[in-house]
């Protein structure tokens, strides 16, 4: 998938899995959606062609060299151990979301090239194999269609949590976090 699709992925895990566990807390909410966007694109840093390999040259084709593309900066179990040393660090509260934020933007990478040709290597190091969900080309007509689906259920969910539209359910309870919490600083700052 090419670095579109990718953000498009991780805007769409942001606003859903933000809305459900940040609550009214808006600057918990823009550290998750933050790092949701950077995690789904940093996988692709093992490729000096992408969207962030291209912005860090140096670094992507030393890793390129070191550990190949779709090995092990594609490898959901390195990111499950990663996450899970990283969740026993005591850290601020604000650093943790930012964090889960950047696992779940890694993770939505990770789903979405499963629904390439080439596949995913789900378990690697202990298996090189590669499984695939689909047969999207990246940057082929397909994937455009796909990225544009993405696009538009972005949309209508960033319209659904701002009040202007009323079509997904899960929202309902944010939208009841985020005016209560603006009541509440609105009382608190008077």
């Amino acid at each position: 998938m090419n670095f579109k699709t990718h953000i498009n992925g991780g805007v769409l895990i942001g606003l859903y899995i933000g809305s459900q566990i940040t609550k009214n807390d808006i600057l918990s909410a823009g550290v998750f959606f933050g790092g949701t966007i950077i995690g789904s694109l940093l996988p692709d840093i093992d490729h000096r062609n992408s969207y962030i390999g291209k912005k860090a040259k140096g670094i992507s084709k030393t890793i390129n060299k070191l550990a190949g593309h779709r090995k092990l900066f594609h490898a959901p179990l390195m990111y499950l151990l990663l996450y899970s040393i990283s969740a026993g660090i005591p850290m601020k509260k604000v650093y943790f979301i930012g964090i889960t934020g950047l696992f779940f933007g890694i993770l939505s990478h990770l789903i979405l090239d499963s629904f390439t040709i080439g596949g995913l290597p789900w378990f690697y190091p202990f298996t090189k194999k590669k499984f695939s969900l689909g047969k999207i080309k990246t940057n082929s007509k397909l994937e455009d269609v796909f990225c544009g689906i993405l696009i538009c259920i972005n949309v209508v969910m960033l319209l659904d949590l701002l009040n202007i539209t009323s079509i997904f359910t899960f929202t309902q309870n944010y939208k009841s976090n985020v005016t209560q919490g603006i009541r509440n600083i609105i009382i608190n700052t008077k």
